[in-house]
C-alpha cells in the first residue's frame, strides 16, 4: 500500500504520537470523535436528530408538486427537465455505451472512478481516453487512492503522454491522516457537458459481463441539463483531488465551507481554478424526464442522499423495490422501511448473497429480523456478487447511483445518485427487478431465526464497527 519512504514517514508520525502528553491525547481524541474520518461514529447531527425524535421528511405521493418541493428542500438540489434517461444493466450494456460517448467527444471529458484496474477493462478505457486527448479533447480523469491502490506510477503514462490530466483522490500521505477514511466512491463520466453516466460500475473486469459471468450492477445514462449538474459535482472532486492543502476538506464536519472561502482565493492566485469554463446552460436532451443529481460528502452536517431515500420511502403508497449490495442502513432508514410496510406498502429488498466483503455480509444478515417481522420481503441474489444500488417507488420515482444503503455510503464517502421521475424509466427498472427475482432465494423469518450461533455472535461483535460498513 505504501512505498518505503511513505512507510518511514508513517512510523515517524506514530512515534511522535505515542510520545504525546495526556492533554495532547485528549485533544486528539476529541478531534477524531468530531471528525468525518478515522472515527466509526459516522452519523451526522441532522441525522441524529431524525433518529432521536423521528423527525423524518414527509410529503404527498411521489410525483406530486409537493413531493418535488420537499425533495428540493431536503437535498438542496433542483430537478432539471428536458432530459433523456436510459437504464444500463451490467457491464455488457454500460461499458460499450460509455466508450462510444468517449469516442464521440468533441470538447471535454470529465471522469471520476473509485476503482480502476489495469486489466482488459481498465486498459480499454485508458486507451479511449488517451485517443480522445490526442485528437484535442480536454480530458480529466480522477481516481481514488484506496479503491485504485493497485495502480502504479507508470500505468497511466499513456494518458499523460497524450496530454490528458489525471489526479489521485485523497492520497495516503497527504496533509492530514484523519482524512484517510473519507473515500471518493463516486462513478461519474460526463462528455461535453451533455451526456453523463452514473451508477455503481467501476473500471475492472469484475464489472464486465451480464451479471452472471460478472458482478450484477446498474448505471444510468442521462442526456440533457442534468449532465451538467454531474459535471459540477466532478468539478468539486477535481479540486479536492491530488496532493497538498488547498481545496481539501477539513476533517471536522461542517467546516469545509469556511475553509473553502479562503481556498477559492488562493486557488485563483495560484492558477489552479478555471481549467475548464463550465457553461451555465447545457444542451437539451429532448426528453421529458425531471432529473436531479444528489451528492453527499463527509464534510456535511447531514446526508442529502439519506434524506432523499427517507422522503421517497415515507411518500410511498403502493410499493418499494430496492436492490442494494451492502445493506446496513442506519436506524432511521430501517424504521422508515418498517413504517412503510406497516401502512400497507409492499417493500421488497434484493440483497447480496455471494459477497466480496464477508464482514459486511455478516452485519447485513443481522438486520433481517426486525424487517422480516414487520412484513418486509427479503431476497438474496445468488448468481454473482451484487453491486447495484437502485430503488423504485410506486412505478414513478427511481434512483440509480453509487451510494450503498449504509452509514459509510451516507456519511463517510463522497457519493452521487441520480433521481428520476418518469413512469417509463421506473417501469424499466421494475422489469429488471422482477427479472432479478428469478435468480434470488427468499429469506423467511423462520429461516433467519435458525442461523448459526457463530453468525449471531459475529453480529454482536461487529456492532461497534457498524459505522464503517
Amino acid at each position: 500500500m505504501f512505498d518505503a519512504i511513505s512507510q518511514n514517514r508513517v512510523r515517524s508520525c506514530m512515534r511522535s504520537l505515542f510520545g504525546m502528553r495526556p492533554v495532547a491525547w485528549t485533544g486528539l481524541l476529541l478531534l477524531l470523535v468530531s471528525a468525518a474520518g478515522c472515527t466509526h461514529i459516522s452519523i451526522r447531527p441532522k441525522s441524529l436528530m431524525r433518529t432521536a425524535f423521528e423527525m423524518m421528511p414527509h410529503a404527498d405521493a411521489v410525483g406530486t408538486e409537493e413531493f418535488s418541493r420537499v425533495m428540493d428542500s431536503v437535498t438542496g438540489t433542483t430537478a432539471s427537465t428536458d432530459n433523456r434517461v436510459k437504464l444500463l444493466t451490467n457491464g455488457d450494456e454500460a461499458f460499450p455505451a460509455m466508450l462510444a460517448a468517449i469516442e464521440g467527444a468533441k470538447k471535454r471529458i470529465s471522469m471520476e472512478m473509485y476503482i480502476i484496474r489495469m486489466d482488459s477493462v481498465g486498459r480499454r478505457f485508458v486507451e479511449a481516453l488517451s485517443n480522445a486527448a490526442k485528437r484535442g479533447v480536454k480530458v480529466r480523469f480522477l481516481y481514488d487512492a484506496l479503491g485504485s491502490r493497485t495502480i502504479g506510477d507508470g500505468d497511466l503514462e499513456a494518458l499523460y503522454a497524450a496530454g490528458a490530466e489525471f489526479r489521485v483522490f485523497n492520497p495516503f500521505i497527504n496533509w492530514t491522516l484523519v482524512r484517510l477514511n473519507n473515500r471518493n466512491h463516486r462513478k461519474i463520466l460526463v462528455v461535453d457537458g451533455r451526456i453523463a453516466f452514473l451508477g455503481g460500475l467501476n473500471l475492472a473486469e469484475d464489472y464486465d459481463g451480464d451479471g452472471t459471468n460478472g458482478w450484477r450492477d446498474s448505471a444510468i445514462m442521462v442526456e440533457g441539463p442534468a449532465a451538467l449538474e454531474a459535471e459540477r459535482i466532478f468539478e468539486v472532486s477535481w479540486i479536492l483531488g491530488g496532493w497538498g492543502f488547498l481545496g481539501k476538506d477539513l476533517p471536522i464536519v461542517g467546516l469545509y465551507h469556511f475553509k473553502g472561502a479562503i481556498d477559492d482565493t488562493l486557488l485563483w492566485l495560484f492558477g489552479q481554478r478555471g481549467t475548464f469554463c463550465i457553461p451555465e446552460h447545457a444542451a437539451i436532451g429532448n426528453g421529458a424526464s425531471p432529473v436531479r443529481v444528489v451528492s453527499s460528502a463527509p464534510d456535511r452536517i447531514s446526508s442529502p442522499i439519506l434524506d432523499m431515500y427517507l422522503l421517497a420511502v415515507n411518500s410511498a403508497r403502493k410499493f418499494i423495490s430496492i436492490t442494494n449490495g451492502y445493506f446496513t442502513p442506519p436506524w432511521v432508514l430501517r424504521r422508515a422501511l418498517v413504517n412503510a410496510a406497516k401502512r400497507g406498502v409492499r417493500v421488497r429488498l434484493i440483497l447480496q448473497g455471494p459477497t466480496d466483503v464477508p464482514t459486511a455480509r455478516t452485519k447485513i444478515v443481522g438486520y433481517y429480523g426486525a424487517l422480516l417481522k414487520h412484513g418486509v420481503e427479503i431476497y438474496e441474489w445468488t448468481r454473482s456478487v451484487l453491486h447495484a444500488k437502485t430503488m423504485v417507488v410506486d412505478g414513478i420515482w427511481a434512483t440509480v447511483g453509487s451510494a450503498n444503503l449504509n452509514r459509510r455510503g451516507f456519511f463517510l464517502n463522497y457519493e452521487a445518485n441520480v433521481a428520476v421521475i418518469n413512469p417509463q424509466f421506473a417501469a424499466a427498472m421494475e422489469r429488471q427487478f422482477e427479472k432479478d427475482l428469478q435468480h434470488c432465494c427468499r429469506v423467511t423469518l423462520e429461516k433467519w431465526k435458525r442461523r448459526s450461533f457463530k453468525q449471531k455472535a459475529l453480529e454482536i461483535l461487529l456492532m461497534p464497527f457498524a459505522g464503517q460498513f
